[in-house]
């Protein structure tokens, strides 16, 4: 048996293990496009700021691959498979067969289009390469920053910069701040902290140009509005690394598409992290979930099942959190009402207060006594509590749902009993 898995990040990382804890004899193979060994994307932002060295970004050690009897071959773009005759092809033309195969070559940063795109100073952050990069930019002194998005890796990278002293404005598009992960409340909440840290931001407005003589020196943005800079750092989401897979026979939405034991449509292949496209438990839709603990979890599935296992995943979790300058935040599941959900029995519960000068805002969001989603800032003490309620459905008592809000450990008790 010959085990190939593609990528080496989350899902790959523990889909490889969980092979050998099912079969220590076989070949296994791990192709990935990085040039490094598995290390956290999740930290990368605080490696950025001076917070974590770059030693501690790496997850395993240097004797990972020889403990478990594996090979692994760095700079590998693999873009065709053939199901037929089980091979994987890269774009240098290097083909590997496979008994088994693990798409997990996760997703990449969307960059900018406009003019001044490629000038040196402009980065996404996805990869341990894009953080040294920026970080040597920063060490020759760069002074002012340009953040292009709104969303969370935008933040993370704007706190970062912020912490090794530079200027940082953020330009958003839209209203507000991390709408795909919070409320407006608690966005405003987040908003307010970071400005009082020394970020500024700009909304409804776009980049429409960077430019510079050889380097970054100026960010244009409509309506014609100037921003002196030296480095401009783009957040605007992420695409599956699906590319010309989509032209190999797997059914793709808005990624490779699996089934419950997280194979795809073509025989003896998996797929699984960013590049999946998974049943979301909370919105009961097909959908990509690019978390680090959704492509952990299914790279272990995925790597169990490869050894002929037969374990279900139960589906995948919308869930983010963040720490900025010592405010945390938290959700998971649905956040926000729509239209589309109908009066119905759909309601959400809002609590704020101030605590010791500190903003404290909840919010749970029912479906009758079932939770579907939460929003925690400036406590998300227990915040497992409700994870786990959220993606286990469990309908709550009155009594239950009148503490889920305070007194989690209560209710944590209350459950485990």
């Amino acid at each position: 048996m010959r085990y190939i898995v593609v990528g080496n990040s989350a899902a790959g990382l523990f889909a490889v293990e969980e092979i050998r804890r099912h079969d220590t004899q076989s070949e296994l193979l791990v192709l990935t496009a990085e040039q490094n060994s598995s290390y956290s994307r999740c930290l990368t932002t605080y490696f950025l700021a001076g917070d974590i060295p770059a030693s501690r970004l790496y997850l395993r050690n240097d004797d990972f691959a020889e403990q478990l009897n594996m090979n692994i071959i760095y700079g590998v773009n693999i873009n065709r498979v053939d199901s037929v005759r089980q091979l994987v092809q890269s774009i240098d033309g290097r083909e590997w067969r496979y008994d088994k195969l693990l798409l997990a070559m996760g997703s990449s940063a969307k960059k900018l289009t406009i003019p001044g795109k490629n000038l040196p100073e402009v980065f996404t952050l996805r990869t341990m390469e894009d953080a040294e990069a920026i970080n040597k930019v920063i060490e020759r002194g760069s002074k002012k920053a340009v953040v292009v998005g709104g969303g969370l890796v935008s933040l993370k990278c704007a706190y970062a910069l912020r912490k090794r002293g530079l200027e940082v404005i953020v330009v958003v598009s839209s209203r507000q701040i991390l709408s795909q992960m919070l409320d407006d409340k608690a966005a405003g909440i987040i908003e307010n902290h970071l400005r009082a840290n020394g970020i500024q931001f700009l909304f409804q407005t776009e980049v429409i140009t960077v430019s510079g003589k050889d380097r970054v020196q100026v960010v244009l943005l409509s309506p014609q509005t100037e921003l002196a800079a030296d480095l401009v750092i783009v957040g605007k989401g992420v695409c599956p690394n699906v590319g010309d897979l989509r032209h190999c026979g797997f059914n793709i939405g808005k990624g490779i598409q699996v089934d419950a034991l997280l194979a795809t449509n073509l025989p003896n292949i998996y797929a699984a992290g960013d590049i999946a496209e998974t049943w979301d438990i909370v919105r009961q839709r097909f959908t990509v979930n690019a978390t680090w603990p959704n492509a952990a979890t299914q790279g272990r599935i995925a790597g169990a099942n490869m050894c002929g296992v037969h374990n279900v995943y139960s589906g995948s979790l919308s869930q983010n959190s963040v720490d900025f300058f010592g405010l945390s935040a938290m959700s998971a599941g649905i956040t926000k009402l729509n239209k589309t959900m109908g009066t119905g029995d759909w309601e959400e519960e809002l609590a704020q207060r101030i605590i010791d000068g500190r903003t404290i805002y909840q919010k749970l969001i029912w479906q009758g006594d079932v939770l579907k989603g939460f929003i925690l800032v400036g406590d998300t003490s227990q915040c497992g509590v409700l994870t786990a309620l959220v993606k286990s459905g469990r309908p709550l008592t009155r009594a239950q749902k009148n503490v889920a809000l305070g007194k989690r450990g209560t209710l944590a008790t209350e459950l485990i009993l």
